[in-house]
């Protein structure tokens, strides 16, 4: 695989599932690993132990959803349901091997199949009957282009009534990618809402403040402010300074988080989205040395 500069945990356990992914055994021993990972990456064997224990911990939250299997010995390629939802947010991810590798796509492809994989995902936040929709222009779903006319037709969408405040027509998105909801069978106002910001750019800081809630407030009338996401495809320490200062300011769906809400459909590894047709591609070239 191609020689990289990846030292943080995250990254060598991302290494490692990607090289797991594309290997024609679909296993690797630790030993075999620990080689890997020194000829490759450059980083000693206690880095490869606590990327190893990054991977068993994933498997801890995800279970079967997980497709991987650690263990004292080696690393197994496992099936699960939800492999292709998980290879491509992987692939997705800006600090990988393999998105380095497919770094030549179009970005706009990209972008795509990550707003239809958290399109699918967020419409679980809140459990069965939750929906979700894209909001970017063009869109799958009919939204109008001009922002003014958008924001109405999501109103609508969501049942809701525009706001009185001023929407400029030439904004594209008001810094919303996904909408997701849950309304109740009494169809009245007050029922959760939230705005994600779904992105694949490494520095995911500044796209913090992309939505500004008293602005949406003033275009759809809610009752209360809705929640404020950021959806990426990577992965963020829990218990490093990135996750205390991303999670005091929006709640914060990442990979191990898309997964999770992803398995509370029972439906979806029987409906995937045309474009995970692309995770299966990459596959397929990443293990044929085409990348």
């Amino acid at each position: 695989m191609t020689d990289l500069d990846i030292q943080s945990p995250g990254a060598i356990a991302d290494w490692i599932e990607t090289s797991v992914l594309v290997s024609s055994s679909g296993h690797f021993g630790r030993d075999r690993l620990v080689e890997l990972a020194s000829e490759e990456i450059h980083v000693m064997p206690a880095a490869v132990g606590s990327a190893l224990g990054i991977m068993a911990r994933r498997s801890v939250t995800l279970g079967e959803n997980y497709p991987f299997a650690v263990n004292d010995l080696a690393v197994l390629r496992t099936t699960s349901e939800l492999e292709d939802y998980y290879t491509a947010l992987l692939f997705l991810s800006p600090d990988s091997v393999a998105r380095q590798a497919i770094d030549g796509l179009p970005l706009k492809d990209m972008t795509e199949l990550f707003e239809v994989i958290a399109e699918t995902a967020l419409a679980n936040l809140w459990g069965p009957g939750g929906e979700a929709i894209t909001f970017g222009f063009p869109s799958r779903h009919g939204r109008p282009e001009a922002f003014d006319q958008a924001v109405i037709w999501l109103a609508e969408k969501i049942g809701l009534t525009p706001g009185m405040g001023y929407r400029p027509p030439y904004r594209k998105d008001g810094g919303v990618d996904v909408v997701a909801w849950r309304q109740f069978a009494d169809r009245r106002p007050g029922f959760p809402i939230a705005l994600a910001q779904c992105t694949i750019q490494r520095e995911v800081f500044t796209k913090t403040t992309d939505i500004d809630l008293r602005l949406w407030a003033s275009w759809l009338a809610m009752d209360f402010d809705p929640t404020s996401l950021l959806v990426i495809p990577g992965t963020v320490r829990s218990s490093g300074p990135d996750w205390q200062q991303l999670s005091t300011v929006v709640t914060v769906i990442e990979r191990v988080r898309l997964i999770e809400l992803l398995a509370r459909t029972p439906e979806c590894p029987r409906a995937l989205p045309w474009a995970l047709e692309i995770a299966g591609i990459l596959k397929d070239m990443l293990r044929s040395g085409e990348l």
